[in-house]
């Protein structure tokens, strides 16, 4: 009831029509890759598709996947988008389709701000929610309410966020090489890439942080409710 403009009626990349006769639209990014270098018109279309307005709700967000569109995929969409410029951008002989590039980014970047405005309940630069974690074998469901209350700061979902950023840093310089307007955008990216790296590791300025010393390891962080 919240998606009523999305309209499916394209041929759509899943890898097969048995098991997974649906897109997800992470997966759907990574198979961009492969198609990339067999047919990269066909992989830069299915990039393009998703951020289109009959699929990207006009909040910013993309359809996760076909049962449940509100659910959050990692946002791997930019450096899908990314990969397959490069290797297009190789097979014509370094001519990259700078419209192609801009054309996604520019969607991308209403995607980048919902997460932000949406998807970071402290305002800390520490993200959280979603169809994340262990993938489809995570031992919450992010999108639901803990069963003990509050909430979980996400190691996970913050790095890909950081991933996100310095994505879309990336391209807003390969655009800029054309037009240097863009060089504000990598500026901007660079900076959020900057405020999610301290913030993983003094969230919100209060000494906690989502990286163990003695494990080496990054974890999540569990808000219990107030008793």
């Amino acid at each position: 009831h919240q998606w009523i403009h999305l309209r499916n009626r394209d041929i759509i990349s899943m890898p097969d029509k048995w098991e997974y006769p649906w897109y997800a639209a992470w997966d759907l990014a990574f198979h961009c890759i492969p198609l990339a270098m067999v047919d990269t018109e066909f992989a830069k279309e299915q990039l393009i598709l998703l951020t289109r307005e009959w699929y990207m709700h006009p909040n910013g967000q993309l359809p996760a996947y076909e049962w449940t569109f509100d659910d959050v995929n990692p946002p791997v969409h930019a450096w899908a988008t990314w990969r397959v410029y490069k290797i297009d951008k190789r097979q014509k002989d370094g001519k990259g389709d700078l419209q192609f590039l801009e054309r996604v980014f520019h969607k991308l970047l209403l995607n980048f701000t919902w997460w932000v405005n949406r998807k970071d309940e402290d305002n800390h630069n520490i993200f959280q929610g979603g169809f994340l974690g262990l993938d489809n074998i995570g031992i919450f469901d992010r999108s639901s309410q803990l069963p003990t209350g509050g909430h979980i700061e996400q190691s996970d979902g913050t790095s890909w966020m950081a991933m996100y950023s310095l994505n879309l840093m990336r391209i807003a310089l390969e655009l800029a090489e054309k037009n240097p307007v863009y060089q504000d955008l990598a500026t901007k990216f660079f900076e959020h890439f900057l405020y999610i790296a301290k913030a993983m590791m003094n969230i919100g300025g209060e000494g906690l942080n989502l990286w163990d010393e003695e494990d080496g390891f990054y974890y999540d962080v569990l808000h219990c409710p107030e008793i």
